[in-house]
C-alpha cells in the first residue's frame, strides 16, 4: 500500500476537511449540494492521497448528526450502493442488523465525547451479502469540544471473519491444508501437563511473516517465543477465552499491530484448546496513528499540545526574538490522581487550563506540556520585575478551591520555573531542562512558588531526583525506623503517649531528615506507602508495649498526610490496621495539619465523626500557623490541639507569642479539647505552661525521640522508680 499519510499533506488535508466541515455544523440544508461539493474539492486537491486511501481504505464523512456527507469509491465497491443513494443518508442504510443497542449507544458515547472510537462492524451490501470492517472513528470538534463531523476509516476483514467460520467447521477436516493458504495467521493453544500454555500449530502467511509457523512454535510457551510483556498480554488473554469467552486483542510485533480473536474449542461440554485467527491491521493502525499525532490541540484541555509548541519556539528561534520560558506543574498531582481518581484529575487540569487562559496576555501563548504541565511563553518580556508579576498572576489562579461536586473540593498549589532565549538555551530542550531545574528548587521553596534558573540548582536538582529513586524501594529494603517521643500530662506528672516519628537510614545517603524526605514523598505520591507503614508499624508496636504491662497502656500518635486523610477509603484503611494489629483503638490518635482540615472540609468532618465512632483520638497539629479563620474549630470533634512550637519557644521572648499560647489553651477549653504544647524545652516554659491549664507537653526537656529499645528502657526505668517511690511511702 501507499505511505500516504506524509505528514504535510495529511495534514493540510484534514485542515482543508475542518474549514469545509464548518459549513455543515447545523447539519444537511439547502445548500447541501454546494458543500459536498466543497468536501469532494477539498479531496480532489490531494489527488495522490485519494487515490491511496480509495485503493485501500474505506472512507465515510458524516455531520454530527450521523448523516453521510462523503463517501469514496471504496465504500461505494462494498456496499454496493451508489454515491447519490448514500448521500445524506445515516449508517443504518448497511445495518446488517447483527450489533445490539448497547453496542451503538456505546459507540455513539465515546464519538460524541470527542474521543476516537474503533471495533469490528457488521454491515449488509445492498445485495444483501453480509460484510465485516474494522472501523476507527475520528471526531472533528469545535472550540467547545463538541463534534460537528466525524470521518470514519475502514478496512474490510470480511475475509477473515469468514475463514475464522470456516476454521471451527475444518477442524477435523485436513485443517492444516486450509489454513495453510489463508492469509491470516491461526494458531492453536493448548495447556500441556504442568498447566502452561502452549501452541499446537501456527499457519497461514501471516505466520511465515512473523516468524511464527507451526515448526518454530510447536510445544512452546508465549515466555519462550515473545517479550515478557507480550507473552503476559498474551497468557491474559488465553485465560479469559479458557473460561469460554470469545477474546479480541491487539498487540505489535515485528513492525505489525496484529488484531487477534481467539475461539475456544468443546469436547464433551469442556474447553480442550483454543483456535486464534489474527489479521495484520497495520495499515489501519498508522492512518489512526497519524490521525491522531497530526492534532495539534490537547483533547482534554483544548489547549495547544507538544508539538505546536515546538513549532511555535522554532518560530521564535528562527526570527532571534527573545522570550521567557515558563514551566508551570501542579504540586502532588500524582498524589490527587491515585486518591480520588482519574476523573477528578481530569477536571481539575481542566479548570486549571481555563483559569489560566483567563490570566494570560493577548501576546502570550500557552500550552498542555504532559501530564499536570503546562508551558507559557511570554515574547519579549526578559525584565525580571516583570516576569515575577506574570508569574504571581499565574500563581493567582490556585487561590481558589478547585471545587469537583457540591461536597468535594481541594485547594491546590503550583510551582513555576522560569528559563530565558537565549540566556539559558539556545533550544526547547535546554529550556525545557533549565526551566524544569528551577521548577524543582521552587518546589523545595515552598507550594505556590517561583524561580528564576541559575546554574546553582542543577545539583539541587540531582538530589531530588537521587531521593525519589531511593525512596521508592525504601519501605522493602527495611531503612525506615519508627522512633517515640513521649508526651507529658502535666496534671497527673506522667507519660500519657508518645509521638511516633519516621527515620530513614539509607546505606548511602545516611540518615535523611524527614523536612528533606517526607516533600519528595508526598510529590510523588509514595507517601500513601509511607503511611500506611507508618501507621500500622507504630500499632504494631504499641500493641507490644501495652501487652508487656512495662507500663500504664499509653496513647501513640500518628502524622497522616493531607491527601491520605482526604482519600475516601482512608477510614477504611485505619480500620483494617486496627483489627489486623489488635491495638485498641482507644491507644491510637491521628495527627492532622490545618491545611488538611481547609483543603477538603466535608470529607474531612466525616472521617473525623467515623474515627471518633471507631475509639480513635483526632487532634490538630501545628496549630496558629494555617489559616486565621477558627469556625473549623467548632464544626470538627477534634480531641487534641497541639499548639505550635515556634510559639512555645519564645513564650518568654516575644510577649506576642505569650499572648498567641495563652489564647489558644483559652480557646480549647472553652470548645472542650485538650491542649498539648509542642517544643518545650526548659523547666520555666514547663511550669509557666501549667500555670496556664495547659494538658500535656512534648518536647527536649521531657526526652528526645527514642528509638524503641530505648524507649522502652525509659518507661522501665520510670517505672521502677515509681514503684520505690511506692514502696518508700508505705515503709
Amino acid at each position: 500500500m501507499l505511505n500516504f499519510f506524509e505528514d504535510q499533506d495529511y495534514k493540510e488535508l484534514i485542515q482543508s476537511l475542518r474549514h469545509a466541515s464548518l459549513k455543515i455544523s447545523g447539519g444537511l440544508e439547502e445548500n447541501s449540494t454546494e458543500i459536498i461539493d466543497e468536501i469532494k474539492r477539498v479531496l480532489n486537491q490531494f489527488s495522490t492521497l485519494k487515490y491511496a486511501i480509495d485503493q485501500s481504505i474505506i472512507v465515510a464523512v458524516t455531520n454530527a448528526s450521523g448523516q453521510i456527507l462523503y463517501v469514496n469509491d471504496k465504500f461505494c465497491e462494498i456496499s454496493k450502493y451508489n454515491r447519490k443513494e448514500l448521500i445524506g443518508k445515516t449508517h443504518k442504510i448497511i445495518n446488517s442488523g447483527y450489533h445490539d443497542q448497547s453496542f451503538i449507544k456505546q459507540m455513539w458515547d465515546t464519538i460524541k465525547r470527542g474521543e476516537i472510537w474503533e471495533g469490528n462492524i457488521k454491515n449488509k451490501a445492498k445485495d444483501g451479502m453480509y460484510y465485516w470492517v474494522k472501523t476507527t472513528i475520528v471526531p472533528f470538534c469545535d472550540d467547545d469540544n463538541k463534534p460537528y463531523m466525524y470521518i470514519a476509516l475502514r478496512t474490510d476483514i470480511t475475509a477473515g471473519k469468514e475463514n475464522e467460520e470456516k476454521l471451527v467447521n475444518a477442524l477435523k477436516n485436513d485443517f492444516n491444508l486450509v489454513v495453510s493458504s489463508m492469509h491470516n495467521f491461526v494458531f492453536k493453544v493448548t495447556k500441556n501437563h504442568a498447566g502452561h500454555f502452549v501452541y499446537q500449530f501456527g499457519e497461514g502467511k501471516l505466520a511465515q511473516q512473523l516468524g511464527l509457523e507451526t515448526h518454530l512454535v510447536y510445544q512452546k510457551t508465549p515466555k519462550e517465543l515473545f517479550s515478557n510483556r507480550i507473552a503476559s498480554l498474551l497468557e491474559e488473554n488465553y485465560e479469559k477465552a479458557y473460561t469460554g469467552q470469545t477474546v479480541t486483542y491487539t498487540y505489535s510485533y515485528r513492525n505489525h499491530h496484529i488484531l487477534t480473536t481467539l475461539s475456544p474449542v468443546y469436547e464433551n461440554g469442556k474447553i480442550t484448546n483454543i483456535i486464534g485467527c489474527s489479521n495484520d491491521i497495520s495499515e489501519l493502525h498508522r492512518a489512526k496513528e497519524e490521525v491522531e499525532f497530526l492534532a495539534y490541540h490537547d483533547t482534554l484541555t483544548n489547549l495547544p499540545n507538544r508539538r505546536k509548541l515546538i513549532e511555535d519556539i522554532n518560530q521564535l528561534i528562527e526570527k532571534k526574538q527573545k522570550f521567557a520560558f515558563l514551566l508551570l506543574d501542579l504540586d502532588q498531582f500524582k498524589n490527587i490522581n491515585d486518591s480520588f481518581g482519574h476523573t477528578f484529575g481530569d477536571q481539575l487540569l481542566k479548570t486549571i487550563a481555563t483559569r489560566l487562559q483567563q490570566v494570560i496576555g493577548p501576546n502570550d501563548y500557552i500550552y498542555r506540556f504532559a501530564g499536570d504541565e503546562f508551558i507559557v511563553l511570554f515574547p519579549e518580556r526578559l525584565d525580571e520585575g516583570v516576569l515575577i508579576k506574570a508569574a504571581e498572576k499565574l500563581l493567582s489562579v490556585f487561590h481558589e478551591k478547585v471545587q469537583f461536586s457540591s461536597t468535594v473540593g481541594l485547594f491546590i498549589t503550583g510551582s513555576i520555573g522560569i528559563s530565558l532565549f537565549p540566556d539559558h538555551g539556545l533550544d526547547i530542550d535546554q529550556l525545557m531542562k533549565n526551566a524544569d531545574f528551577a521548577m524543582y528548587a521552587a518546589k523545595k521553596q515552598r507550594r505556590n512558588a517561583y524561580k528564576i534558573f541559575d546554574q546553582d540548582m542543577m545539583e539541587a536538582k540531582q538530589d531530588y531526583l537521587q531521593i525519589e529513586a531511593y525512596l521508592q524501594t525504601a519501605i522493602e529494603n527495611d531503612e525506615f525506623e519508627l522512633y517515640f517521643q513521649p508526651k507529658l500530662d502535666l496534671k497527673t506528672n506522667k507519660i500519657s503517649g508518645m509521638e511516633a516519628l519516621l527515620r530513614w537510614h539509607h546505606p548511602i545517603l545516611g540518615n535523611v531528615p524527614p523536612n528533606k524526605f517526607i516533600p519528595i514523598a508526598e510529590e510523588t505520591g509514595v507517601i500513601w506507602k509511607i503511611d500506611k507503614w507508618v501507621l500500622k508499624n507504630a500499632c504494631i508496636q504499641n500493641k507490644k508495649w501495652a501487652e508487656s504491662k512495662m507500663a500504664q497502656q499509653l496513647r501513640v500518635s500518628v502524622n497522616i498526610s493531607p491527601i491520605q486523610f482526604s482519600h475516601p477509603d482512608f477510614t477504611e484503611m485505619v480500620k483494617h490496621v486496627l483489627e489486623e494489629t489488635g491495638l485498641e483503638p482507644g491507644l491510637l490518635e491521628l495527627e492532622i495539619t490545618e491545611t488538611t482540615v481547609i483543603d477538603n472540609t466535608e470529607e474531612c468532618i466525616k472521617n473525623v465523626e467515623t474515627l471518633r465512632e471507631l475509639g480513635v483520638g483526632v487532634s490538630i497539629d501545628d496549630f496558629g500557623t494555617g489559616y486565621s479563620s477558627l469556625n473549623y474549630l467548632k464544626r470538627f470533634p477534634f480531641d487534641y490541639l497541639k499548639i505550635d512550637q515556634s510559639y512555645v519557644r519564645e513564650m518568654f521572648n516575644r510577649k506576642e507569642d505569650m499572648a498567641i499560647v495563652k489564647a489558644i489553651i483559652t480557646l480549647a477549653k472553652d470548645l472542650n479539647l485538650k491542649v498539648i504544647a509542642e517544643g518545650v524545652e526548659d523547666s520555666d516554659i514547663l511550669e509557666c505552661l501549667k500555670d496556664l491549664d495547659c494538658d500535656e507537653i512534648q518536647g527536649y526537656y521531657i526526652s528526645r525521640p527514642l528509638s524503641s529499645p530505648d524507649f522502652e528502657t525509659m518507661m522501665k526505668l520510670m517505672k521502677r522508680q515509681e514503684e520505690l517511690r511506692l514502696l518508700k511511702n508505705t515503709l
